[in-house]
């Protein structure tokens, strides 16, 4: 195995970092804004321009500069997001405001998504406001596609624009096509199809990762206008499609024995269809209202143990919620809705499960005085479920939260908050029903997060820390009880971490340094990988930006991602390597204007071979070798 470069960071470094935030003024470079206070609804923020610069690919590529969120799983089937080492199965996760509710498999993601398709993604990390939505135990994940506004020219009809990129790790090429126009006065309409394919990866090592191969299909088609002068209306159909020949277990390396891990051919597609309607009628009378329906599939065709397996997770739902502006302050007040609906077929039995979630909810952000914000809100929420063939339940609960933030100087802000998230019984991970039966003793999960920080920020250097405490008391996994595999309470998963970080921006040079140490630990003992829909154990996590704007027409940029051995296991479980990965990337607009855009990026530019701590880290699949990315993109 290649080795790579080890590193100890000093206290005194660590010291300096996390008596640091990064605010920088160019928008010529990528910002991502991480806020001090929940009284301010988003802590990541990633941009389209961000995303398109790093020529992202997958989940992974996403949050790739993010500390405090990790991706585990070397292929785009096989990702989850972890956010300070919980998984995404303990957040709320949305794309245009519709839910991704449920798990599939617990040997692979639950999420799909295309990075060329986003206008911005959006993290909340921890239980925080009512506004999160329902059973956001560990926080949130938003995710907000383009619209025909995003490309059109201000004095532009119609338009077209056509990218293609090839990658040299696993020869991977993709073509995209978007048409868009504005059909009437105030409407705009987008249409987008991509296709992406690729052989298998290769690691740092030169060898290849077997069964790794892709074939991806994406379409987006959003409508979207003024109905009159204050209510808009946005219609979308978002679908993405990736079959291909997959080990049945895809985040694990091949295991032939009795068939337990052998490659078959998988079929996962995912449908959603939003309908997003704003009326804003006057200052205290601004209303946003959600309709959606959500469709992921997953089918295991002829496992040689189980024939085939088909199933869906269908979530419809609905939110609206209205915003009042005051002279001092803004409330949220709102309702939300969905049901989850669970089919799937193996073994020659058809099983389902039903699951609904009623909401209420109330946010308030009070600007006490110029230097002083409190924030409070709460949420109470009911939830059913149907069990096929077995039992039914049912619970409800309250939800409240409470922030405050104070400048004690101009550049000096303290922040505190408090939050609890109440999240009732919901449908099981799709592969489980059948085999596993929910205990009948089963009950509420409930979630306190504290955090504390302080941020500092004057002229072109910000910076800052946050401590935070998040306790999931009567948390749900899989187990054994009287010799049956069972959803049950399994105790109390507690996180404590720190977060830090520092920004310094001069002339066109913009750096960011972040810092983020998460120890989630299942009563009292550290996650493992094995943990599956609850999380596992990363270490101490850097992640270095650097970008350079030369002129208007060309950018450079350097990202170093390094993550500390993993020391802090449980009692006989394997500690995990120190790994250090960096990525470069430079774009150039040759021509006057943004019409055509060429960039050239590499990823894991020394070719060092590594294991993603988010991935199953003694059987899963080693990451990408170096891959250098050339991508061409015309508009017209």
């Amino acid at each position: 195995v290649k080795p790579t470069a080890t590193f100890n960071l000093s206290l005194i470094a660590t010291s300096i970092l996390l008596a640091s935030a990064p605010s920088f003024a160019s928008d010529d470079v990528e910002v991502i804004q991480v806020t001090a206070t929940k009284a301010q609804p988003v802590d990541i923020s990633i941009d389209s321009d961000a995303l398109d610069k790093s020529q992202a690919q997958d989940l992974n590529d996403i949050f790739r500069k993010q500390s405090e969120v990790s991706v585990g799983g070397s292929s785009g089937v096989s990702q989850k997001i972890y956010v300070r080492g919980l998984e995404d199965t303990m957040l709320n996760v949305s794309i245009d405001g519709a839910e991704q509710s449920g798990s599939l498999f617990h040997h692979q993601g639950r999420l799909s998504i295309e990075p060329e398709l986003l206008e911005k993604v959006e993290v909340n990390a921890g239980a925080g406001r009512a506004t999160n939505g329902p059973g956001a135990l560990g926080g949130s994940v938003k995710f907000t596609t383009k619209n025909a506004d995003d490309l059109l020219a201000a004095d532009q009809q119609f338009g077209a624009q056509l990218k293609g990129g090839y990658y040299s790790n696993n020869k991977g090429k993709k073509t995209s096509a978007s048409l868009y126009g504005r059909v009437a006065d105030n409407w705009g309409v987008l249409t987008s199809f991509g296709y992406t394919k690729g052989d298998n990866l290769v690691n740092g090592d030169g060898e290849e990762e077997k069964n790794t191969a892709y074939e991806q299909k994406v379409a987006l088609v959003k409508l979207s206008g003024d109905l009159t002068d204050t209510q808009t209306l946005s219609l979308s159909y978002d679908y993405r499609n990736d079959d291909g020949t997959r080990l049945i277990k895809p985040h694990m390396q091949p295991v032939e024995f009795k068939n337990k891990n052998v490659p078959i051919k998988q079929e996962t597609d995912r449908q959603t269809i939003t309908a997003n309607h704003k009326w804003a009628h006057s200052s205290k009378l601004n209303l946003d209202s959600t309709l959606y329906t959500t469709a992921s599939k997953l089918a295991h065709i002829d496992n040689p143990s189980y024939g085939t397996s088909n199933g869906t997770i269908t979530t419809n739902g609905g939110k609206v919620f209205n915003t009042a502006n005051f002279a001092s302050n803004t409330l949220i007040t709102g309702v939300d809705y969905k049901k989850d609906q669970l089919r799937f077929a193996t073994g020659g039995k058809d099983h389902t499960e039903d699951g609904t979630v009623y909401g209420v909810f109330v946010q308030d952000d009070w600007q006490v005085t110029q230097a002083l914000l409190l924030s409070a809100g709460a949420r109470y929420d009911w939830y059913k479920l149907d069990e096929d063939g077995h039992s039914s339940f049912s619970s409800s609960g309250f939800s409240p939260n409470v922030s405050a933030s104070y400048f004690i100087l101009p550049e000096i802000k303290v922040h505190a908050s408090i939050a609890q998230a109440f999240r009732g019984q919901q449908t099981k991970e799709m592969f489980l029903v059948g085999w596993a039966v929910n205990d009948a003793n089963r009950v509420a999960e409930e979630a306190t997060n504290k955090e504390i920080g302080v941020n500092y920020a004057k002229q072109s250097f910000s910076a800052g820390i946050t401590l935070f405490d998040n306790k999931i008391e009567n948390v749900v996994g899989k187990t054994k009880i009287n010799g049956k595999t069972v959803m049950a309470n399994l105790g109390e998963l507690r996180t404590k971490g720190v977060t830090g970080y520092a920004g310094y921006e001069f002339e066109r040079v913009s750096t960011h340094l972040s810092y983020n140490q998460s120890r989630p630990e299942l009563n009292g003992s550290p996650l493992l990988d094995y943990h599956f829909n609850l999380g596992t154990s990363i270490g101490d996590t850097w992640v270095l930006d650097v970008n350079y704007q030369h002129n208007d027409r060309l950018a450079f940029g350097w990202n170093s991602r390094f993550v500390e051995k993993l020391t802090h296991v449980a009692a006989g479980e394997s500690e995990k390597d120190a790994y250090d990965v960096h990525d470069v990337y430079a774009r150039w607009l040759p021509m006057a204007g943004d019409d055509l855009a060429l960039t050239l990026s590499i990823k894991n530019l020394f070719d060092n071979y590594y294991k993603d701590h988010a991935s199953w880290y003694d059987y899963g699949y080693a990451q990408a070798g170096r891959d250098v990315r050339l991508n061409a993109s015309w508009a017209f």
